[in-house]
């Protein structure tokens, strides 16, 4: 059965899901980096970007609208449901902790860290997810319920997704920014 997001014009759920799975492993780095730097504000922002985008790569794995906050916290619910593993619906608030201290700055050095190493262990239960077909261990009809809501477009957003879909990802600007000293497209900077 094919599902909405398979017949949107664009990359596929699966380039999509690799994509997004590559740009929160970068976070997670980026974080850490952040956080022996004492940068709290910049690595609470990375450690909730790393989440994110790992859930996004699920859901789009397994064809689901993702572009709402409060798709990614029903994704995270029915994936720790699926798998009755509740470390990915905690892995999930922890990170969402860390984006509310990105704004009122209320989290310690020790927190952030205790935050994104629950963000790590999150990261890497979900790349398991998405880089096996395993079906799930726990299918019930409340998971089945959130699953269609998930299937389902709801949004101006999710329709016209189905109907231009996105673009090809050499046409959209870089996901991350290139490394210092090199230009957009990979250049040593100074260098032709």
């Amino acid at each position: 059965m094919a599902l909405p997001l398979d017949t949107a014009p664009g990359p596929s759920p699966d380039e999509e899901a690799g994509r997004n799975m590559e740009i929160s492993h970068n976070f997670l780095r980026q974080a850490r980096e952040e956080l022996a730097k004492e940068d709290l504000l910049q690595a609470s922002n990375k450690a909730w970007g790393a989440a994110a985008y790992a859930i996004k790569a699920v859901a789009e794995k397994r064809r689901w609208f993702n572009d709402a906050d409060w798709r990614l916290r029903e994704a995270a619910w029915v994936i720790s449901a699926e798998q009755a593993d509740e470390d990915i619906m905690m892995g999930f608030l922890a990170s969402r902790e860390a984006h509310y201290s990105f704004y009122h700055h209320e989290e310690d050095s020790y927190t952030i860290g205790r935050i994104l190493t629950a963000t790590e262990r999150l990261v890497g239960k979900l790349l398991v997810i998405v880089t096996t077909d395993e079906p799930p261990l726990h299918v019930g009809e409340e998971i089945e319920e959130r699953i269609r809501r998930l299937q389902t477009p709801t949004s101006t957003m999710d329709r016209d997704r189905l109907a231009n879909g996105r673009k090809h990802m050499d046409e959209r600007p870089p996901a991350l920014p290139p490394n210092e000293g090199e230009d957009s497209m990979g250049s040593e900077i100074g260098n032709p």
